[in-house]
């Protein structure tokens, strides 16, 4: 009998099998598939920021203007109704959008009379305000993360804008070069000239719009966080004596009064992407499990880790989750920590206790089969970015006691008539 079923099984599954190709093939046949043209229409969700309150998301729509050329919008949604509209009512260039601590402004990277700078706008799109210029450069900075933090009493803001290193502006006989100028550029794939534009944190006074940059030297800085006292910015900075050579990041600390600089890690691993706990007496981080081994790039085994301010009691807690790991957020009680991780081709969100143990799986109402991109925590509402096989990014939404739910449909108007997958 067993040996009937087995065999049935297989007839039927046989059976089952070329239906769906047939399926498939009149699909096809009835809905062509993308062609070049149609990859610059397609339309995705970038950014994802749930408000302080957790009852609004801005979110970055992004576009491309040709190959190579994502250009993208601020939008923003309503938690409770899943209402969404541009955040301005003419098009306008903006990314990267940060909430003040009070939830009354938005700060973004926005183009003012087609010059880069760091802006400020209210949740309903008025008073857009420009605070300082910003600068930005192509060398290479794997993993780089926050531009942006906003100071706790929202009266200041941190972020990282370009400067001249001594090489953008060398001249004379004979030209000495001391630096690789010749490089692939983080996150697109393409070789070309480095600028030599150093990066370095400034500080914005909100109210009277007075800069003063507070990290100078040879050296890039990014991936910043303001701490919870308000007396430390955290930063991630390569100061290795070749750092073209080596992608070797520690973790760094600089006073937000004083400039006065303060290491925190000091490893031949690399560490990214520090963000403070709610409390500020811990830093979670990005950081990879093992020396680095390469002259080029850095290993692929990223894991979360957390450790005392100080730099102390530094513990890896992802370890039980054999898997390559993405930027860690604290949840609000600071008892746990959300991170995304790669498995079989998917990025899935995950949970684990700062104290250890197993991560857990969250959203676990999405597509079994597709990625989460950035993401957005405020208590136990839930908004991320997620692309699946047939399907761009697109915004989601996970609130208590509620199925994961789709807020956006981006590319319905092209997708109704073309298919991606089968």
């Amino acid at each position: 009998m067993r040996q009937q079923s087995v065999g049935r099984c297989r007839t039927i599954s046989a059976m089952a099998a070329v239906m769906l190709l047939l399926f498939a093939a009149r699909s096809d046949a009835a809905l062509p598939g993308l062609d070049t043209g149609d990859l610059t229409k397609l339309v995705s969700v970038g950014e994802v920021r749930l408000s302080p309150d957790g009852r609004q998301i801005v979110y970055e729509v992004v576009t491309n203007d040709g190959p190579g050329r994502p250009s993208s919008q601020l939008w923003t949604t309503e938690v409770a109704t899943g209402t969404s509209r541009p955040l301005f009512a003419q098009p306008r260039v903006a990314r990267s959008p940060h909430w003040s601590p009070d939830g009354r402004w938005i700060a973004f990277f926005g183009e003012d009379e087609a010059h880069l700078s760091l802006m400020i706008v209210h949740p309903d799109g008025t008073a857009a305000t420009a605070l300082a210029p910003v600068s930005s450069t192509n060398h290479p900075l794997p993993s780089a993360a926050e531009r942006i933090s906003w100071s706790p009493a929202g009266t200041e803001i941190a972020y990282v804008s370009a400067t001249s290193g001594p090489e953008a502006d060398a001249n004379g006989d004979p030209m000495v070069i001391t630096r690789y100028l010749y490089k692939p550029t983080a996150g697109e794939g393409l070789t070309r000239f480095n600028d030599n534009r150093r990066l370095h944190i400034f500080v914005v006074n909100v109210a009277t719009r007075m800069t003063r940059q507070i990290t100078t030297g040879d050296y890039y800085e990014h991936s910043i966080a303001w701490a919870p006292q308000g007396d430390e910015i955290v930063f991630v900075s390569n100061r290795s004596p070749d750092p073209d050579r080596v992608f070797n990041y520690d973790v760094f600390t600089v006073n937000a009064k004083s400039g006065a600089i303060r290491r925190v890690t000091d490893t031949r691993n690399a560490e990214y992407r520090p963000v403070w706990a709610p409390d500020g007496r811990s830093l979670a981080y990005l950081g990879t499990t093992r020396p680095l081994t390469s002259s080029e790039t850095t290993m692929e085994d990223t894991h979360v880790w957390v450790m005392d301010a100080a730099g102390g009691n530094r513990r890896d807690v992802g370890a039980a989750l054999d898997a390559r790991q993405g930027a860690p957020e604290w949840s609000a009680d600071g008892r746990s920590v959300y991170f995304t991780a790669q498995e079989r081709g998917n990025v899935r969100l995950y949970r684990v206790a700062v104290s250890g143990g197993t991560p857990e799986r969250v959203a676990r109402g999405a597509s079994e089969r597709g990625e989460i991109g950035s993401w957005s925590v405020r208590g136990t509402t839930l908004a991320f970015a997620m692309s699946t096989e047939s399907r761009p990014s697109e915004l989601y939404l996970q609130q208590p006691g509620a199925e994961v739910k789709r807020v956006t449909s981006l590319n319905d108007s092209l997708l109704r008539d073309r298919t991606i997958a089968p």
